[in-house]
């Protein structure tokens, strides 16, 4: 079964204000509050695609769901039928599909403990997309970007979970022997870009969001971002390099919930004709180096 299209949002915790003040200064997204208490971040022509829920940030475990979009209700009841026919509890919550202003909506768990929020109709924005700083996001049908997952057990497991269960498929696994963690990081696709979800045992005890990719159009933005941030207070914890599996030319900044956005160009697509699973040894053909924390 292929179901799902896209990352098409990611749902995190922490403050609204250093969200608003983090979306405006230092990644270029556009920030709009909500009614209900929350905020929402524009990269594009929707309504929002990352969307922060006012509480304490708490790094990796601030994450309150992945949202993965679906073609239509045929294919979110097709899904319905399939997880539950795998013994995968699912639920519709109609209070939570208005929150999210989407069409359909169901609700589940992978078997890391995230919430996954399956949805259609994703809600389009009335105005049009301005980034703060005059960036232009890669989204469209690509989805959001990329999360990477802190598994808290056997990554495997809960990349095999997403490949059986809900389609995805393996795009490459590099060693994670760099960051002194054991075993592979396993990186899947659902659409043309290379990895919508990763996942890995994290350098860090707690499970959840590693980090969320969010991919901009050239080399010159991803400088120009980099450029203006000088630690006060956002923080660059992995300096610019290019990664072997997807060729994603990127730094990381913390953000104000205490995981990380990694700020990218040049990503590869996938296509399934041609494609090849390989494996890396090494995370990162050049750069990339980890900046302490405290640093």
């Amino acid at each position: 079964m292929n179901v799902f299209t896209s990352l098409g949002y990611v749902v995190v915790r922490g403050s609204l204000d250093d969200w608003s003040r983090f979306a405006t200064k230092t990644i270029g997204a556009q920030p709009e509050p909500s009614a209900a208490g929350e905020l929402r971040l524009r990269l594009d022509e929707y309504a929002y695609r990352i969307l922060i829920e006012d509480g304490e940030p708490a790094g990796p475990a601030s994450l309150v769901a992945l949202g993965f979009t679906v073609p239509d209700a045929a294919a979110l009841a097709d899904l319905e039928t399939h997880l539950a026919s795998r013994g995968v509890p699912v639920r519709e919550d109609e209070d939570l599909r208005a929150r999210r202003g989407v069409e359909g909506l169901r609700v589940f768990s992978d078997p890391e403990g995230n919430t996954i929020e399956a949805v259609h109709g994703l809600p389009l924005a009335g105005t049009p997309f301005t980034s703060p700083l005059g960036v232009r996001f890669v989204t469209g049908d690509l989805g959001v970007g990329h999360a990477f997952m802190n598994s808290s057990g056997d990554a495997r497991e809960a990349a095999e979970f997403y490949q059986r269960e809900l389609g995805f498929k393996l795009s490459d696994t590099i060693s994670m022997a760099e960051l002194g963690v054991d075993g592979d990081g396993y990186f899947l696709h659902c659409n043309p870009r290379h990895h919508s979800v990763g996942f890995g045992r994290g350098i860090g005890p707690t499970p959840g969001i590693d980090h969320l990719m969010l991919e901009v159009s050239d080399l010159t933005t991803v400088g120009r971002v980099m450029d203006t941030i000088n630690d006060d207070p956002d923080h660059i914890i992995v300096t610019l390099g290019e990664h072997t599996n997807d060729h994603m030319t990127s730094f990381y900044v913390t953000t104000p919930s205490g995981f990380q956005i990694e700020y990218g160009c040049d990503g590869l697509v996938v296509d399934d004709d041609t494609w090849q699973v390989a494996h890396y040894e090494a995370i990162s053909t050049w750069g990339h180096k980890y900046i302490a924390a405290d640093a």
